[in-house]
């Protein structure tokens, strides 16, 4: 925390604290933060709720936590299940368990074996999925690679390299999503500069170089340069830009 000293929080059992500025925040129990809170490190081994937000140089959520305000960090691992009201941003995030988001997320790699799910817009420079995820805007991304374990929807997708397929052999995922759900990829548009499908049910498929693979429904492809489906596909039209 810059060059001034700062204490340490520790909560065992049942606590709270005040929010405000410290070095490593550990919470193993039940532990309420009552205002903003920044950290260098926040480790969770139990339960974490608090109205405000939370900035962390590292965040690790063993547990079941809420955080009514934003969280911000270098680094956020969720091996748990966590809730957050308002916006996520972190440089890298690591999905295990649960992660529910009343805002948006962005940074620079996420990569989800557990669920995401998401209200607003999803933002990262690389995600890699092996788990699921839901997002209620438009998932973002210059690398896209899905190895779906569980059912993914995004209202929209762009990225300039993009593979979707279904991970044969599922990981247990915590029962995060209802058996009834299909494991593929659901979006009303897919745009990028070289897509690659399966396993994927889209409305529009825009791109440079277009693959249409096995287990796709596909309303309309649009594409510039190259274009191919598999037999097993399912393609309204295709069109060339």
């Amino acid at each position: 925390m810059s060059e001034q000293l700062v204490r340490d929080l520790k909560i065992n059992g049942l606590g709270q604290a005040a929010g405000g500025t410290y070095g490593k925040v550990s919470i193993d129990g039940i532990g309420t933060l009552n205002g903003d809170t920044v950290c260098d490190l926040l480790t969770v081994n139990g339960s974490l709720k608090t109205k405000h937000s939370i900035q962390g140089g590292e965040i690790r959520i063993n547990g079941n936590s809420s955080v009514g305000g934003k969280v911000g960090s270098g680094r956020l691992r969720v091996d748990g299940m966590l809730k957050v009201d308002g916006d996520v941003r972190s440089e890298r995030m690591d999905i295990n368990g649960m992660l529910r988001i009343g805002g948006g997320a962005a940074g620079d790699t996420l990569e989800i074996d557990g669920s995401l799910k998401s209200s607003g817009n999803v933002e990262f420079e690389t995600v890699q999925v092996y788990g699921g995820f839901q997002v209620g805007g438009m998932l973002n991304a210059g690398t896209l690679e899905l190895k779906m374990a569980a059912a993914c929807q995004a209202r929209e997708i762009g990225g300039e390299r993009i593979r979707v397929a279904a991970k044969k052999g599922s990981r247990k995922l915590l029962g995060l999503f209802t058996s009834s759900l299909a494991i593929r990829l659901t979006a009303d548009v897919i745009e990028g500069d070289d897509i690659v499908l399966e396993d994927t049910k889209a409305d529009v498929v825009r791109g440079n170089r277009v693959r249409i693979g096995p287990g796709c429904e596909i309303g309309v492809v649009e594409y510039r340069h190259a274009y191919e489906a598999d037999p097993k596909a399912s393609v309204g039209k295709a069109v060339q830009l």
